[in-house]
């Protein structure tokens, strides 16, 4: 059902890892107009927005807020009121800790409608992660969900000593962290009660120790953990180094970044993810579709032979033929294709086209993207890639939040489009670091560029799954 003018979805973006965002949420994201974000909420998410949508940032950190929170309740109101469709994504579930009753009474103030759409609350999911079951037989029969930091309206709510439980699951209070240790012993918790803090819980950069009530403080300053960080409090914890799994895959820990130079899928990002790596595609480009006259559309019909670059290509001039009310069998008999992505996309238009040898088919008109068509003699553009300009701030914060080891370059232009970002960007340090490769001829322009550091477990994974353009 279409959704009334003026109308604010508070989305739960899930713990981190994109996969635990519900289907809803995705819809909710791309009929958006205006996204408000928050810094806990995975950044990838927003490549499923519409072009034309605008990305706002209210991220906020411990002791420093990008934006007040009167100020977002003030933007929803606003943009809503203009009659936009607005998301307001939230990391974990908005309904926990997440201010949304302080939003959603906003916005009834104003009489503007809302939804809130759930997501995985960030405690469970870090916890399962870690290997650790919030609730088991033997252990525990009750969760507790608490946030770090009490403020002078709700610090009375709790004199009754209700922060006891069998399991108890801290959300935002690394700050707090010994006060609140100190405070479970005072009201009666054991001190060598056991204790896990989990960090960038479920993404490929989590990190996870363990120590007890009396000495996770110093096992914290020691293995350098830092916000955003849960906090778990239970025997429940000793489980994991009986359910540990998400630790041990194969690239677990690795931070990996993939170059690209267009808009084609994410499979390299999200095959090393689901190896355990924190991978990130960069940078995100946007397509622009050329549009063909009638006179092009007609002079392409009239081809004595057809070569197509990629799929995408495929994709767009079909669907302007079939606007345009041509028949499919009025296409030229010879019909060529460049990969293999391309042969599959007409092969599903029940065209079986040939292998084309030669680039450069005096016979042949070129249909492909505007970087492939350029140097062509005869050729038509389909489409170009730009930069989406919207993910510059966050790129900026994915590059400079982590210590990016690898960078894999699919092709030649991936070199060119990452080197030129990075500097862009004045991320110069990117330009030192591993790389991977597909293909002997990206590896030989890769080193021309300056890249002279192979990684060879992520070539051997690339090598070993034959990855091809």
């Amino acid at each position: 059902m279409e959704k009334p003018k003026g109308f604010v979805s508070f989305v739960g973006a899930g713990p981190g890892d994109t996969g635990l965002v519900t289907k809803k949420g995705i819809q909710c994201l791309k009929e958006a107009d205006i996204i408000l974000y928050d810094r806990l909420a995975n950044p990838r998410l927003l490549r499923n927005a519409k072009d034309t949508c605008q990305f706002i940032y209210c991220g906020k950190l411990p002791e420093r807020h990008t934006m007040r929170q009167e100020k977002i309740n003030k933007l929803l109101v606003q943009y809503a009121s203009e009659g936009c469709c607005v998301v307001r994504l939230k990391g974990g579930d908005p309904s926990v800790f997440g201010r949304v009753g302080e939003e959603a009474e906003e916005l009834a103030a104003n009489d503007i409608a809302f939804e809130i759409v759930p997501g995985i609350t960030s405690s469970i999911a870090a916890a399962a992660y870690a290997g650790i079951p919030v609730t088991h037989r033997d252990y525990s029969t009750s969760l507790t969900l608490r946030t770090g930091h009490t403020c002078e309206s709700n610090a009375a709510l709790h004199s009754d000593r209700q922060l006891l439980g069998d399991t108890i699951a801290y959300y935002m209070g690394m700050r707090k962290m010994l006060i609140n240790c100190r405070e479970l012993i005072k009201q009666g918790k054991p001190a060598d009660t056991k204790v896990a803090i989990i960090q960038w819980g479920t993404l490929g950069k989590q990190k996870v120790v363990e120590g007890t009530l009396e000495t996770i403080q110093a096992v914290i300053e020691k293995g350098h953990i830092e916000s955003p960080a849960m906090m778990i409090v239970g025997d429940v914890v000793g489980l994991r180094k009986k359910l540990i799994w998400f630790d041990k895959k194969k690239f677990s820990g690795r931070r990996i970044l993939i170059a690209k130079a267009s808009g084609i899928p994410f499979a390299l990002e999200n095959y090393f993810t689901n190896l355990g790596a924190e991978a990130y595609s960069f940078p995100v480009w946007k397509q622009k579709v050329h549009l063909f006259t009638k006179e092009e559309l007609k002079a392409i019909m009239h081809a004595y032979r057809l070569t197509f670059t990629n799929a995408t290509s495929v994709d767009i001039l079909f669907q302007q033929y079939s606007q345009a009310h041509y028949d499919i069998r009025d296409l030229p008999r010879n019909i060529e294709y460049r990969t293999e992505q391309t042969r599959k996309a007409l092969a599903a238009r029940g065209i079986m086209a040939d292998k084309a040898e030669d680039s450069s088919n005096a016979s042949s008109i070129v249909i492909g993207a505007q970087s492939d068509t350029w140097h062509e003699k005869e050729a038509y553009s389909t489409h170009e890639w730009l930069i989406d300009e919207r993910f510059d701030e966050i790129n900026v914060r994915m590059l400079t939040e982590d210590d990016w080891e690898t960078v894999i370059f699919p092709n030649k232009a991936a070199v060119k489009s990452f080197a030129k970002e990075v500097k862009n960007l004045g991320m110069h340090h990117l330009l030192n670091i591993k790389f991977a490769y597909i293909g002997e001829s990206v590896k030989e322009y890769a080193m021309e560029q300056g890249f002279s550091m192979i990684d060879e477990a992520v070539q051997s994974e690339l090598k070993r799954m034959n990855w091809r353009n």
